[in-house]
């Protein structure tokens, strides 16, 4: 009894070592619509007597891994593209996403008519991920900007395989322990530690799935933009008569409207503004009257002297 008692105790401990590692595996991913997966190389089985991997976030051994022709790589693009016309380029993309095996996720519109531009992400089979870009980059009057990108997951999605054998064997020894458990307390630490590890193993499982999905399915975002119209000999903003008449209507009746506004403010205020001009202006009369003296009489004009008669014996002419 104390050697199965002991067996529980060291299963346990395990199984919290395998808890610890599995939470410091990268997140997972935002959720992603349900794909068709391609075929992949089924995990290799490991070799009788060969030890097993360690449940760190170590690599599996290189022997194990894929070849590079199979390994599991998540595929993106980026396409900025001028058309001509954007509806007809959008409805173009959805009809080669359905020839070529894929599907729509989302489609975004902004503005009508000339101005009208899209984003469009659909997915299609990664075995005709290229051909989807040529067909899309086909529809574009000029490729603004390309980007693609690849995520290789061969040596998680190996990791994970590893880690989940070495799971599945401890569920099977816990499940063999608690059918020959006789106390009720080592069948409720052994039941408990079958739990977790059980949610480990379809937490794993889900990775995996998801792993497999999206390297099976690349992601294409294409932004659709109107071609720009040629510009225009004469900008229609240059000549507007009739736009200047109407605001310069516009400003007249302004003004006039603010002369009114300003004589009801003035009649409606005049008890308080008229006593003080006219008490300014009464001020302003005694100043002026103050400053003005009385005019003097002038004295009377002084008459002319004759001229002087030369003294008797002189000549005329002599000085």
């Amino acid at each position: 009894m104390a050697s199965i008692r002991l067996l529980i105790i060291v299963i346990v401990s395990a199984v919290m070592l395998v808890s610890c590692s599995i939470a410091s595996m990268p997140a997972g991913s935002p959720a992603q619509p349900e794909l068709a997966a391609i075929p992949t190389m089924a995990p290799a089985a490991p070799a009788m007597g060969a030890p097993a991997l360690e449940r760190g976030s170590g690599a599996a051994p290189d022997q194990q891994l894929p070849p590079v022709s199979e390994r599991l790589v998540i595929k993106n693009a980026s396409l900025t593209l001028e058309v001509v016309s954007v509806a007809d380029a959008e409805a173009a993309i959805r009809q080669k996403a359905e020839q070529l095996g894929g599907f729509v996720v989302s489609v975004q519109t902004y503005g009508s008519g000339d101005s009208m531009q899209s984003t469009i992400v659909f997915r299609v089979p990664a075995a005709r991920f290229e051909e989807a870009l040529s067909g899309v980059e086909g529809l574009a009057k000029k490729v603004l900007s390309r980007s693609v990108s690849g995520d290789d997951v061969t040596e998680e999605y190996v990791d994970l395989e590893s880690r989940l054998r070495n799971l599945e064997a401890t569920r099977d020894r816990l499940r063999d322990l608690l059918a020959r458990a006789e106390k009720v307390e080592d069948a409720l630490q052994v039941n408990q530690a079958l739990t977790d590890v059980q949610g480990q193993i379809e937490q794993i499982k889900g990775r995996m799935h998801y792993l497999k999905q999206s390297a099976a399915m690349s992601t294409i975002t294409a932004e659709l933009r109107p071609v720009p119209p040629p510009p225009a000999i004469i900008e229609e903003d240059a000549w507007q008569p009739i736009r200047v008449v109407r605001e310069s209507l516009r400003s007249l009746i302004e003004f006039g409207q603010g002369l009114v506004y300003l004589v009801i403010w003035l009649i409606i205020w005049a008890p308080v503004w008229l006593p003080i001009v006219l008490f300014l202006r009464w001020i302003w009369r005694k100043m002026m009257q103050s400053r003005k003296k009385p005019q003097e009489p002038a004295p009377p004009a002084m008459p002319l002297a004759a001229p002087m008669a030369p003294p008797e014996g002189m000549k005329e002419g002599q000085v």
